[in-house]
């Protein structure tokens, strides 16, 4: 191996272990803002009579805030939202008549408390995760005619929408790692429900998360 390259192996070594050392003293009593992108997978639900929805997978996004009350643990908040298309499906209750399909595109916000434990007190862990929230869908599908209202400036329609929100539970695991003192990247595994009634049951989304960390003092 050329001396040129073995030493920019060995700068290189030591100013990563220098930030990893630096992100392992700073974690405590700091605060953190992220973006996430959160990929929904797909999901499938089947109703009463023969009924089923799908629901496509689809990219979200979100961001948070959270406060290390310890190295290894941490309290905060977060937001979500994703748009994801979806075919419902009903036989018809008539043999000759043909059974009835539907498509359109449904919106899910999220509001959630979250708290977050670090298995290591070191730059690079991994974590478990859990948040209770309060979740919004909407159908997109229309409950009533639509009104219209203008202002000095243009004119607005407003379309009202079948909507159902309820209580979320959520559970998740992953790995962090300290880029440095004042960056991290998150990368997490997660399980939601929604207290909800969808096709007859409960709704339950599995995601995959990519979150851009910055840490302020």
């Amino acid at each position: 191996m050329p001396l040129s390259r073995l030493f920019l192996m060995v700068i290189f070594v030591f100013v990563f272990s220098a930030d990893l050392a630096q992100a392992q003293s700073r974690r405590p009593y700091t605060s953190e803002f992220s973006f996430r992108f959160n990929y929904v997978e797909d999901e499938n639900y089947s109703g009463p009579n023969g009924s089923s929805l799908e629901v496509d997978d689809d990219l979200g996004f979100g961001f948070a805030y959270l406060y290390n009350k310890t190295g290894n643990f941490a309290i905060g908040g977060s937001f979500d939202w994703i748009g994801m298309n979806y075919t419902s499906h009903a036989k018809a209750i008539d043999p000759s008549n043909d059974d009835f399909s539907y498509s359109n595109r449904l919106y899910t916000y999220s509001l959630n408390f979250d708290a977050v434990y670090y298995l290591l007190n070191k730059p690079f862990s991994p974590f478990v995760a859990g948040s209770l929230g309060w979740t919004t869908i909407d159908s997109n599908i229309a409950t009533g005619p639509s009104y219209g209202w203008c202002d000095w400036y243009s004119c607005y329609v407003y379309q009202p929408t079948k909507v159902e929100s309820g209580f979320s539970y959520k559970l998740g695991l992953g790995l962090r790692w300290d880029v440095n003192r004042d960056f991290a990247v998150k990368g997490t595994y997660q399980w939601s429900e929604v207290d909800v009634d969808v096709a007859g049951e409960n709704p339950n989304f599995t995601t995959w998360r990519l979150e851009l960390v910055s840490r302020f003092y």
